[in-house]
């Protein structure tokens, strides 16, 4: 891992607490398409992270 990864890293973990925080409002609303999308987005940052990491 590079040194001017750790911005982006920094970032896209910013991103995952808000996608968590919508998935859980949306698990509780019972919205299953912003849940969905939620769960998506969680995916997505986590793949980058895994990317960035190797």
């Amino acid at each position: 891992m590079k040194k001017e990864d750790i911005p982006f890293l920094n970032q896209l973990a910013e991103a995952f607490e808000e996608a968590e925080e919508k998935l859980e409002q949306a698990y509780k609303d019972k919205n299953h398409e912003m849940f969905d999308k939620s769960k998506k987005f969680i995916l997505q940052v986590q793949k980058k992270i895994a990317e960035v990491v190797k």
